[in-house]
């Protein structure tokens, strides 16, 4: 009885395991104009925070943003609530937004100063679809900490959040 459930629970396991990699494999590239990779290599001035780490020094966090059509305004009022200098932040559009608005986004991070100067916001180009209740939900979480770690692996801990997320403390109230 006993090695019936666990052959079970094994082949299921293998099974969900197969089906990740398999819808893994088409998904389409993340080459675009607002790509992670391009988006420091764009302006020739890649820039990274010096962060203290430590005792006596918060963690650092990295931050994946995801929304949906016509969520960028809500992506970024959550990222303006969270922004910290420490951190790094990836902004996701899934493929349902427009390429315009995708470039809208990109364009916005661009444009404020603090963003600009540390360096430390990204946006994800082309998409792909994201469904919160399947495998792909993993699977892009998996990709953005990926992603998140080659722009810059000198962070602590992974949070996922959606545009409709909202903090109730700062970063700074929860250390002090």
């Amino acid at each position: 009885m006993r090695t019936s459930k666990f052959a079970c629970l094994l082949i299921v396991s293998v099974c969900l395991l197969l089906f990740a990699t398999v819808s893994r494999l088409n998904i389409p590239n993340v080459s675009y104009y607002a790509t992670v990779a391009n988006l420091q290599e764009q302006y020739n001035d890649p820039k990274k925070i010096l962060v203290s780490k430590g005792k006596g020094h918060p963690p650092v966090f990295a931050y994946w943003i995801f929304g949906t059509k016509g969520e960028s305004k809500k992506m970024m009022r959550l990222l303006k609530a969270i922004y910290h200098p420490r951190n790094q932040y990836l902004l996701q559009l899934d493929d349902c937004s427009s390429d315009s608005e995708r470039m809208d986004l990109a364009l916005y991070i661009k444009s404020h100063m603090v963003f600009e100067e540390f360096g430390n916001v990204n946006v994800v180009g082309k998409s792909y679809g994201i469904n919160k209740m399947g495998s792909s939900s993993l699977s892009a979480s998996l990709h953005a900490a990926a992603l998140l770690l080659k722009v810059n692996s000198d962070w602590d801990w992974f949070f996922t959040l959606s545009a409709s997320d909202y903090p109730l403390m700062t970063q700074d109230g929860m250390f002090c």
